[in-house]
């Protein structure tokens, strides 16, 4: 259930709920990594489950992430420290070693 809730508690809920980033106000924003919308500590979808817990949602339609999946404006989501070549080490295949029978493994059973 989405739940209509007061804003002084609203921002008590957003720092609660959100254990990944820091609610300063309802103004601070965020961008959902997975449909790419900024919005606001006012745009969070709160649902008030039975239990009297809640959970925070991204308000566009259709979207269901949580507080994982939204970031600070502007932030890098992969590292900008690489080597040059990375794809090249990605791509070498591992080497296989072989099993050598040793002279005590001959005849026993394993």
């Amino acid at each position: 259930m989405i739940a209509h809730i007061k804003l002084d508690d609203r921002l008590s809920i957003l720092r609660e709920e959100d254990r990944f980033r820091r609610w300063d106000s309802l103004d601070d924003q965020r961008v959902c990594i997975l449909c790419e919308r900024e919005f606001n500590g006012r745009q969070v979808q709160i649902r008030r489950f039975a239990n009297g817990r809640c959970g925070l949602r991204c308000p566009t339609e259709g979207c269901n992430s949580e507080p994982y999946y939204w970031v600070y404006p502007g932030a890098l989501l992969i590292s900008g420290v690489t080597e040059p070549s990375w794809w090249r080490a990605a791509a070498k295949q591992p080497t296989r070693r072989t099993a050598e029978i040793t002279p005590q493994a001959r005849g026993h059973r394993v």
